[in-house]
């Protein structure tokens, strides 16, 4: 028996790929291992960290003009 290890782009390939291969009679196992994070607070905490706070807003220079600039864009849609 051989052992093959396949690494694919996407998830969407991989089960393309596992389906393809169950139809196979000489696959005998199939194993899956997903290396992308599946927690969206994981994520998210990544990008706020990576985000650093001053640069943020730094090209506002009036605050409050620009945030009502923003709330009357959203009431127009």
């Amino acid at each position: 028996m051989t052992t093959l290890k396949v690494t694919v782009d996407n998830k969407k390939n991989a089960r393309l790929l596992t389906r393809f291969l169950r139809n196979m009679n000489f696959v005998k196992k199939i194993e899956e291992e997903n290396n992308v994070v599946k927690d969206q607070y994981t994520n998210l905490e990544k990008i706020f960290n990576s985000i650093e706070s001053n640069d943020l807003f730094r090209g506002v220079k009036e605050p409050v003009k620009w945030q009502k600039k923003i709330r009357d864009e959203w009431e127009t849609r």
